[in-house]
């Protein structure tokens, strides 16, 4: 168990010891990103803006704007939507290196409720052109995944949970941007489509499904946007039945942009269900609100065998 919120803090410091184009800027967060570390070692590549997140977003571009790679960490619903003007206008208009590392994506603000549950981020963010939308689902993928965004040029938002989740993934496990990663696949009979801390829901799934005799295909989709298209075609194409979850919007999150690829591209799956939320989220524990918001092991397994009837 550990929080890819220190996958990323352990990632940036081994990238910030071998360059020093690498900036942080917080909004009162480096602690809550492992970044106490980096801070001591680094001074002078640490900038805390306090509880500003606009101002905060602002001066990354600025910085950016110097050459400097800028990952600016702060809370994904404040990020999302009190600095989205700053987000779209200051970093992905002029296309700025600034790497928006959002933590408490989706329901992981857990107990603090509503107002910390980035809930709406996937939605938001898909919606700002030039943006990469990246969603690890464990720390090992949040460790690769900040090396990896580190090595591009581009304005990326960066999905991470808030406290520690299963660890899913091998430490040897490979990641390529853009690319849908196959965590499970036994089968046919259906394909679940996940991404962030509902890809390890939708493994214990498939593993609890396979024995029953039901073969299921789970993919990690830790990159939402460039969206792999080839892999949401391929899965409609090979198992008919397609499951869609996430701890976030269904209006605009994955499941929409699962749902556009196949009506563009004329895909046409036999059943379609998306599990996500339509509503606004509340207070529990993770496993708590997934269970609640019919997220989990269990409601994952109903709904594929609902499908196969």
């Amino acid at each position: 168990m550990e929080s890819t919120r220190t996958g990323f803090g352990h990632a940036l410091l081994e990238i910030a010891q071998e360059r020093e184009d690498i900036l942080v800027t917080s909004a009162d967060t480096y602690r809550s990103f492992a970044l106490g570390e980096f801070v001591e070692r680094f001074p002078d590549r640490y900038f805390e803006f306090g509880i500003a997140e606009q101002c905060m977003i602002t001066a990354s571009a600025g910085m950016a704007s110097e050459g400097y790679t800028v990952f600016s960490v702060g809370y994904s619903p404040f990020l999302s939507m009190r600095a989205v003007e700053q987000i779209r206008t200051f970093c992905a208009y002029t296309n700025q290196n600034v790497k928006i590392v959002a933590g408490l994506g989706g329901l992981s603000g857990d107990t603090d409720g509503v107002t910390h549950q980035g809930t709406e981020d996937i939605s938001m963010i898909r919606a700002i052109p030039n943006m990469m939308l990246v969603s690890p689902a464990d720390s090992v993928a949040a460790r690769a995944m900040t090396k990896m965004i580190a090595d591009i040029r581009t304005p990326v938002y960066l999905r991470l949970g808030r406290g520690a989740t299963p660890i899913i993934y091998d430490e040897d496990q490979t990641f390529e941007l853009g690319k849908a990663l196959t965590a499970r696949d036994y089968g046919t009979d259906a394909a679940i489509l996940a991404t962030g801390y509902c890809v390890g829901e939708a493994m214990k799934a498939a593993d609890a499904l396979k024995e029953q005799g039901v073969g299921v295909r789970v993919l990690d989709f830790h990159t939402i946007k460039p969206f792999d298209t080839e892999a949401a075609l391929k899965a409609c194409a090979d198992c008919g039945n397609i499951v869609v979850v996430e701890d976030g919007s269904i209006y605009g999150g994955l499941a929409g942009a699962v749902a556009e690829t196949f009506v563009e591209n004329g895909a046409a799956p036999k059943k379609f269900k998306r599990l996500g939320l339509t509503t606004f989220g509340t207070t529990g524990t993770v496993p708590q609100l997934a269970e609640f918001f019919g997220l989990d092991r269990k409601a994952l397994e109903k709904t594929v065998k609902d499908m196969i009837g």
